[in-house]
């Protein structure tokens, strides 16, 4: 494995934590405003199934991965990115609430990769992590979904 350092995405809501909590952490994922279809079991051992069509110029694609943890309004970690040899991201959801009533959402994303050739694989989490906190924003804030 190719040691790279754990990618770290932090964005401020301005909402209140269990708003932003059940947007991010339902029964359905990250429907409509990231997803399509996508589906999380929400208990340890539970299973995560990740689909996108509309950012993907309408090709399906999918994934899937594992539920480690939930601590309501506080932590979801989950292993998601599967690869022919497993799953090749471990991703930990912060959530902290402040003094305004805004909420505070932390990314930690680990993610392995064998060798160069496969850091596409770090460069595609990190920009779908962006992407999504910013549609997060849009949707939890203003209500409007931008895809």
């Amino acid at each position: 494995m190719l040691r790279i350092p754990e990618m770290e995405f932090i964005e401020y809501f301005n909402a209140p934590i269990e708003k932003t909590w059940t947007t991010f952490v339902n029964h359905c994922g990250w429907d409509p405003w990231f997803t399509d279809g996508m589906k999380i079991d929400l208990y340890e051992g539970g299973q995560i199934y990740f689909r996108w069509k509309r950012l993907t110029q309408g090709q399906i694609v999918e994934d899937k991965g594992i539920v480690i943890s939930i601590i309501p309004h506080k932590i979801m970690e989950f292993w998601w990115y599967e690869y022919d040899d497993g799953y090749r991201s471990r991703v930990k959801m912060t959530f902290q609430s402040d003094a305004a009533r805004g909420t505070w959402v932390k990314i930690e994303d680990r993610v392995f990769v064998s060798n160069v050739n496969e850091l596409d694989i770090a460069f595609g989490c990190a920009f779908g992590w962006g992407q999504m906190l910013c549609l997060a924003k849009a949707y939890i804030e203003k209500g409007v979904i931008l895809i």
